[in-house]
C-alpha cells in the first residue's frame, strides 16, 4: 500500500507538470504561483500520508494489546473457576467425612 500511495503522488506530480506545459490556464496558475508552494503542497500530502500510516499500525497495535488483556482476563477467570471448584469439592469431601465421624448408633438411653 505504501509503494502505491508513493507512485499515486509522483504520478500527479508529474501530471500537474506535463499540464502546465499543455494547457493555458492551469499554465497561467503555475506561472502565477510561487514555487515554494509546490513544496507546502507537497508537505500537506506527504503528511496526511503518514498520518495515516501512523494511525492504521497504532490501530493494529492496539488491538494485539488488547487481544493479549483478553487472554490474561480470560486466564484469570479460569484460575477463579477451578478455584471456586475446588472449594466446592473440599466443602463435599469435608461433609462425607463429617458423615464418618458422627456414631451411627445411639445411646440406648435415647
Amino acid at each position: 500500500m505504501k509503494g502505491y500511495a508513493a507512485l499515486f503522488f509522483g504520478a500527479i506530480l508529474i501530471a500537474a507538470f506535463v499540464l502546465k506545459e499543455y494547457s493555458a490556464g492551469v499554465s497561467e496558475f503555475f506561472a502565477m504561483t510561487p514555487w515554494w508552494v509546490y513544496f507546502v503542497l507537497c508537505g500537506i500530502i506527504y503528511s496526511g500520508y503518514r498520518g495515516t500510516t501512523l494511525f492504521q499500525e497504532d490501530r493494529a497495535l492496539e488491538q494485539k494489546v488488547i487481544e493479549e488483556e483478553g487472554k490474561v482476563f480470560m486466564k484469570r477467570i479460569e484460575i477463579a473457576k477451578a478455584f471456586d471448584e475446588a472449594k466446592e469439592m473440599n466443602e463435599r469431601l469435608n461433609m462425607t467425612i463429617e458423615e464418618e465421624a458422627e456414631p451411627t448408633h445411639k445411646a440406648s438411653g435415647e
